[in-house]
């Protein structure tokens, strides 16, 4: 009996070439797998960094506007400052004016105010309250100067210390009977006006001297 041999193959190389295939296209894979990773992570570090940079340059640009705006308050500030130091000097101003012109604005009001057949002899000042002294004909004339007194608008408390009849002799060697009295009176503070505008001139307070009398105010025998 025959035995036909077939001839033997070596398939090692084959094999062989087949594992270094696959394992170049693994490695080609993984290679690619990490130079797309890589470009990711490049990309996304130049994402990040540009936000990044977006944001510090936001940041310096506020913090230059809000030092700007706070020089712009500290100026206004100032600037308020000054107007209310200003507002303040003119308001001393005005009070000073006021001041010097009141002991006038006083005795012309008293001219206006004293009835005829009274004189005044004296008029004094403490604080805001004054003191006046003089000589009348009658109990009458007395009465009236007081209600004079009390109707105007920045004078307050007029009030009769006291009343005396007397016997006094005029260059004719004549005698007569006159009634020497006091009276004293305060200045009314005027009340702030709601819309803010000035007070007027007859409300201001009293100069802090005192004022003396003229010789008779405006007395007629």
């Amino acid at each position: 009996m025959s035995t036909n041999t077939l001839p033997s193959v070596n398939l090692l190389p084959y094999h062989e070439a087949r594992k270094a295939a696959r394992r170049k296209k693994v490695y080609t894979m993984l290679g690619a797998a990490a130079a797309g990773g890589a470009a990711v992570v490049l990309l996304g570090g130049l994402y990040i960094d540009g936000r990044i940079a977006s944001v510090v340059a936001l940041n310096q640009v506020l913090s230059a506007e809000n030092a700007r705006l706070d020089g712009q308050i500290r100026e206004v500030n100032s600037l308020k400052k000054d107007i209310d130091a200003l507002l303040q000097r003119q308001k001393a101003v005005e009070s000073l004016q006021t001041e010097r012109n009141r002991p006038v604005q006083l005795l012309e009001e008293l001219v206006r105010q004293v009835p005829e057949g009274v004189y005044l002899t004296s008029l004094k000042q403490a604080g805001e309250a004054f003191t006046i002294a003089g000589v009348a004909q009658s109990n009458e004339r007395i009465s009236e100067l007081l209600r004079n007194l009390g109707s105007v608008a920045w004078l307050d408390k007029a009030e009769l210390v006291e009343s005396k009849a007397v016997t006094m002799t005029n260059n004719l060697r004549e005698q007569r009977r006159l009634f020497d009295f006091s009276m004293r009176f305060a200045y009314r503070a005027p009340e702030a006006p709601a819309d803010g505008k000035k007070a007027a001139p007859g409300a201001s307070a009293p100069a802090a001297a005192p004022v003396p009398a003229p010789a008779p105010a405006a007395g007629k025998a």
